[in-house]
């Protein structure tokens, strides 16, 4: 847009379009040289850069539909080992710094609105910055791995800045709400699509060997707000909106029972127990949970009950060295090794106990709370452990402040769902999986904006009604609908 102040051309335009000659003869340049596939990647990679730039919302949406719906290539053993890279990995970085232009060209845009979380997320990422600097020092941490995995969780929380930024009324929230719940539904049912070929379902477009404990925390996660919903309807909402969120849950409860995630079934008790608590419909939920463990054994898949039974199972011969004991209780030779791990994470901490070795500085290790203690130290633990707190801490502040269903329905299934992915962290690496941090940050975002935007439809509406006694027309056609 050319804008005219005093006979001049706007500075930031002649800026952009020397940029752009420029960038055009060094493209030139590199489509002569280079093949046919790696152009179209280029290409794509541009629009949407280009497209990001223009608007906020189309990045936003872009990043819904991708987060699950993306391909992967490549393969990572449970020890770690291998890599994967999807095409979400690159929609995020080109989307970020698509971002970042925009708010630097138009400042009045800015590019860190201020929230409640601002102060815990600073702390978060600068121990994580501090201890993985000091990792690289002392030689722990390889410099372009710890530099990229340090990006890739700051990443996260651009998303959530993003979503805040945008975020300025009723409809907006409804419609990212709608968009993530479309895909939960389409992952669904891709999902239990994979059940006849009798193996652990993963989510879409995995490559080999893929994660079901990542699915069934997606799963989980995204189901607890539609719970939310649900519980926050009422005699005026219509028979038909009632009946499609119960369908969603109960669609989401097959994949997650043949995911065989048994972290995410250790979640869900927690989950469930909070909706039970903190709801007012606890007659439902009560009869719901005597009804489930009544009927629930003589229901349930026989591959469900043997993947559950495995897991106490003494194994013969060799493998039953293996195999820890907790309590007495024999252990699966896949959670002793997981427990095995945790011991020796704990040995390695006592050596660098306040830094830690910085991220990526240790070995693999797939539980999240002892992966940040020995990457972190205490200092990232204590991060983390108060960015949790605060996240909870305002969401249930919404939940508690606000009368109107759809927030309380969200906030609601928000707070249940951090406390299920808190639980199902204890077995992964809940807080830095792509596909489980991206709607957790966009779910944060909305959750931390309903006060603003509910202040001020307050004041638009109280607007609205004096312009009504004074005889004044109005044209705003809702008062759901804000204009910025």
């Amino acid at each position: 847009m050319l804008k005219k102040t005093s006979g001049q051309i706007d500075i930031r335009v002649v800026i952009l379009f020397v940029f752009i000659f420029i960038f055009t003869l060094i493209m030139g340049k590199f489509i002569i040289r280079t093949s046919a596939n790696l152009v179209l990647g280029a290409v794509f990679g541009i629009a949407v850069f280009i497209l990001c730039f223009i608007s906020v919302k189309y990045a936003l949406y872009t990043l819904i539909f991708s987060m699950l719906l993306s391909p992967e290539f490549g393969s990572r053993t449970t020890e770690g080992g291998g890599m994967t890279i999807r095409l979400d990995d690159f929609l995020l970085i080109i989307i970020a710094f698509g971002w970042f232009a925009r708010t630097a060209i138009y400042k009045e845009l800015g590019l860190f609105k201020k929230t409640p979380l601002n102060r815990p997320i600073l702390y978060y990422m600068l121990a994580c910055g501090v201890s993985t600097g000091f990792g690289m020092m002392f030689g722990n941490v390889q410099l372009f791995k710890g530099f990229f995995f340090l990006l890739k969780y700051l990443e996260y929380f651009i998303v959530y800045f993003m979503a805040i930024n945008y975020l300025h009324d009723r409809k907006q929230i409804r419609n990212l709400v709608i968009a993530l719940i479309g895909v939960f539904v389409i992952v669904c049912l891709a999902s239990i699509a994979q059940i006849p070929q009798g193996e652990r379902i993963t989510a879409p477009f995995e490559g080999k060997g893929g994660e079901p404990n990542t699915l069934g925390g997606y799963l989980l996660l995204i189901l607890s707000v539609v719970g939310g919903l649900l519980l926050n309807t009422n005699k005026d909402d219509s028979f038909k909106y009632k009946a499609m969120l119960g369908f969603m849950v109960f669609l989401a409860i097959i994949p997650i029972l043949f995911s065989q995630s048994r972290g995410t079934w250790t979640a869900v008790v927690p989950c469930y127990l909070t909706f039970l608590i903190i709801s007012k419909k606890k007659a439902f939920l009560g009869i719901v949970l005597v009804l489930t463990l009544i009927i629930g054994p003589f229901v349930i898949p026989k591959a469900i009950k043997e993947r559950f039974e495995y897991t106490f199972q003494k194994q013969k011969g060799w493998a039953a060295q293996y195999q820890e004991k907790v309590g007495g209780v024999t252990l699966d030779t896949s959670t002793s090794e997981r427990i095995s791990s945790m011991k020796k994470a704990l040995e390695a901490y006592v050596k660098h106990p306040v830094f830690g070795y910085g991220i990526t500085g240790w070995r693999f290790l797939d539980a999240q709370y002892l992966k940040t203690l020995v990457e972190t130290g205490i200092l990232g633990i204590t991060a983390l452990g108060f960015l949790l707190y605060a996240i909870l801490r305002e969401t249930r502040k919404v939940y508690k402040s606000t009368e109107d269903k759809f927030y309380k329905g969200i906030s609601m299934g928000f707070f249940a769902g951090t406390i299920a992915m808190m639980t199902h962290a204890l077995g992964a690496n809940t807080f830095i999986i792509v596909r489980i941090m991206e709607p957790f940050c966009f779910l944060m975002a909305i959750v931390v904006s309903i006060p603003s935007i509910q202040e001020a439809e307050k004041l638009q509406k109280g607007e609205m009604e004096t312009t009504k006694k004074n005889g004044k027309p109005t044209f705003t056609s809702s008062p759901f609908i804000l204009r910025r």
